[in-house]
């Protein structure tokens, strides 16, 4: 019902004569700009979808404590951020996951942020080296259809875009942020906060830019200790505890939650400096450096308790006449990190027959440690008393990028001519420790060790036909090697596994056909092969996770073969637009975890990144965007995404074959209207539905308005803006103000207020 009142409601507002202002003349702010009485052609611009959310749109209406934060309202994408500050923001988009790390690319002015180590929750873009004041634009392109990227490109590439002074400026803010969060047994309001400053100035042909960020939050529980009903035996005996709860599970399955886990109280703060040195002949010379460090604890809270009124945190409890053996445990963990990323770039910008440009970064985990309790499920002792933990360090891991292109315009043509070469290391080693709580190591326990690198070539030409057409080509030419694989378990004295060097040779060509018959119209058709290479982490890491699954390495995977297309058509007006894409992904060996379950003596599960022979994922996405619509100084923003997905084929687990691919909502409605009161006041208004997804491989999630699955969720948002004297601005605003309780596997935030005063020199 739902979808069939949007979608008219869109495509009115796409066509109805009554939303266009009839003001021709006027230049019109924000990511839209009138050229011969309608708004700016994207179609001959870009080889493929490309949607912009600017500064001042950022500032007028989302409520950011995160540059993750910022995305949330561009067609499509979703980011993984479950609280404020969370470490696992992981963008999805319209053919990827919530937990598909290396499946899109972020950069912030041509450096990569995102963690292609790996493929999961636990490589999210480095969100840490930016700040939201920070950003000037952001763009995204949906999928892989330039061959200046790798084919980590299939969900879209995001580019954000920060700015050097031109004279002295600085600025400083405060920003709170609370949460009132009720579920099961935990009810908590908890205040974050965060402080933001920066100066840059420009002296002569030098300009430099320094920021300073620091965030403080307590989140809700990401987890809980959960145990099916029926896993209890019948016994004869009396209660031993009280104070559990119950609810039903992802397949409806009558369940017992006995605690929250994973409550993180986390500092982050993150501090960058830029330097930019411009040469007389336009060219110009840029060093970045980045730093981030994490102070980190994830606690627990025991819902249950002893006849004695003590605190239960595992072991066997009896409870309803029914003995439960070895309840899921409640350790807490520790974490402390400190990252450091390093850039240079050089290039020239004078746009003119011949440009080049020179980048490289490396990212650095030059302390990352993981600390937590190891007591077993068998146990009841609390773990804030009984040290015994288990420390990993990832320490030494990270990666180097290169890239060298060069762009000459002859006649009627934009050719580009590029090298890329990318080098990834993973440094893992765990350790046994008599005290989690103090880092202090104890008996080696296992190692991973492993790199991959990569070299690229490639060639892509914008062809200007005529003013009516545009055609793009590409190509790019892979070389991928993954060696020097290591794995050592249990012990020291345990048998070391080698693996032999892999590599893989592949070709990737791109083609992009625009067309534009009149001013108002525009249409695209573009098709992109592409190849997503296995990760470091993906070929040689292997961990054991808090839920007591064994995540395997796999040594032998094959890449990733994409194929993708998309149909594109836009409508142009004096001050708005409408934009209508059909997509589609072919998606050949593709790398999803399955999760193979061992006999139940072991206690335990193995999941394994397998690669599944055939998924297919096509779909329809809706866009619009106004400019004093329907009455003056009111903007609207509105997007539709529906997607189906199928896998199609599956030969390491057949019964999976039809199933829908998990993370990959069937809908995803978006929404914004902002409002300027005055010059000095504004309003907006917004509202984000994701539809019905899965969280399991084989869909058996039946029941989604639970913890562990992917419940439909409708969140509505409001913010203020108020300059209330030179130089000052307070902002007021609510995500989620009807309070919808919502899960992607972990429970989403609650209703929460934010409210920020800035100054700005």
């Amino acid at each position: 019902m739902l979808m069939k009142k949007i979608i008219p409601a869109i495509l009115y507002l796409c066509v109805a004569p009554s939303a266009l202002s009839g003001e021709t003349s006027d230049l019109v702010t924000g990511t839209i700009t009138v050229k011969d009485s309608f708004v700016d052609s994207r179609i001959m611009k870009f080889q493929a979808t490309v949607e912009t959310y600017d500064k001042k749109q950022i500032e007028e209406s989302v409520n950011a404590a995160t540059p993750a934060q910022t995305l949330k309202y561009l067609p499509s994408i979703q980011v993984r951020e479950r609280s404020i500050g969370d470490r696992n923001g992981i963008i999805s988009s319209r053919t990827i996951g919530s937990i598909s790390s290396a499946q899109s690319m972020l950069y912030a002015d041509g450096v990569l942020l995102s963690n292609l180590l790996g493929n999961s929750f636990s490589y999210p873009p480095r969100w840490g080296m930016i700040n939201p004041e920070e950003i000037q634009r952001i763009s995204m392109m949906y999928g892989p259809f330039s061959s200046l990227y790798a084919g980590n490109s299939m969900g879209g590439v995001i580019n954000i875009e920060t700015r050097m002074p031109e004279r002295l400026e600085a600025h400083a803010g405060v920003q709170s942020f609370i949460q009132n969060f009720k579920l099961y047994g935990t009810d908590q309001t908890k205040i974050g906060n965060r402080e933001f400053f920066s100066i840059g100035n420009k002296v002569n042909d030098f300009s430099f830019w320094a920021s300073m960020n620091r965030l403080e939050n307590t989140a809700q529980p990401l987890d809980f200790s959960v145990n099916d009903a029926g896993s209890g035996t019948l016994t004869n005996a009396l209660d031993t505890i009280t104070g559990a709860y119950r609810d039903k599970g992802i397949k409806n399955q009558d369940r017992i939650i006995f605690g929250a886990t994973a409550i993180d109280t986390s500092i982050q703060t993150n501090g960058t400096f830029k330097g930019q040195y411009e040469f007389s002949n336009q060219s110009k010379l840029t060093y970045t450096i980045g730093l981030w460090d994490l102070d980190s604890r994830q606690n627990v809270q025991s819902y249950i308790k002893d006849t004695l009124g003590n605190s239960i945190y595992g072991g066997d409890v009896i409870l309803g006449g029914k003995l439960y053996s070895k309840i899921s445990r409640m350790n807490p963990v520790q974490a402390e990190a400190f990252h450091v990323m390093q850039s240079i770039d050089f290039k020239s910008s004078d746009k003119g027959f011949f440009n080049w440009q020179m980048t490289l970064s490396d990212y650095d985990y030059s302390r990352d440690l993981s600390n937590r309790s190891a007591l077993t499920d068998a146990t009841n002792t609390n773990p804030y008393i009984t040290k015994t933990g288990q420390i990993t360090d990832l320490s030494g891991t990270g990666w180097t990028v290169f890239d060298s292109r060069v762009t000459l315009r002859p006649k009627d043509h934009t050719i580009d001519l590029g090298y890329h070469l990318d080098y990834y290391h993973l440094r893992q080693t765990v350790n046994k420790s008599s005290d989690w709580m103090g880092s202090q190591k104890g008996d080696f326990t296992s190692l991973s060790s492993g790199n991959t690198k990569t070299h690229a070539v490639y060639v892509q030409d914008k062809w200007q036909i005529s003013p009516e057409w545009a055609l793009t080509l590409g190509g790019r030419q892979e070389y991928y090697e993954a060696y020097d694989g290591v794995n050592q378990n249990t012990h020291a004295n345990s048998p070391i596994a080698r693996y032999e060097v892999r590599s893989r040779n592949t070709f990737s060509p791109k083609v992009s056909l625009s067309f534009e018959p009149i001013p108002a119209w525009g249409f695209r058709a573009a098709f992109g092969k592409a190849f997503r290479f296995p990760t470091v982490t993906e070929l040689f890491q292997q961990l054991t996770t808090s839920s007591n699954i064994i995540v395997t390495n796999n040594p032998n995977l094959k890449p990733e073969e994409i194929y993708s297309s998309e149909i594109t058509a836009e409508r142009r007006f004096a001050n708005g637009l409408a934009r209508a894409s059909l997509f589609r992904e072919d998606r050949y060996d593709a790398l999803i975890s399955q999760i193979n379950v061992l006999p139940a003596a072991e206690d335990t599960s193995k999941s394994y990144v397998q690669n599944v022979d055939h998924v297919r994922i096509y779909g329809i996405e809706l866009a619009t965007e106004w400019k004093n619509a329907i009455i003056p100084k009111l903007d609207l923003v509105a997007n539709a995404t529906l997607t189906d997905s199928e896998i199609l084929k599956n030969d390491a687990a057949p019964s999976y074959i039809n199933k829908k691919v998990p993370r990959i909502p069937r809908q995803l409605y978006k929404a914004v209207a902002t409002y300027r009161v005055s010059e000095d006041f504004t309003m907006s208004l917004a509202a984000r539905y994701s539809g019905r997804q899965f969280i399991e491989l084989n869909n058996s999630d039946i029941n989604p308005e639970t913890y562990q699955a992917a419940s439909r969720l409708l969140f509505v948002d409001a913010k203020a803006n108020y300059k209330f004297k030179d130089r000052w601005t307070a902002s007021l605003g609510v995500d989620n103000i009807f309070n919808d309780q919502a899960y992607v596997h972990h429970p989403l935030s609650q209703r929460t207020g934010y409210a920020q005063i800035k100054f700005d020199y």
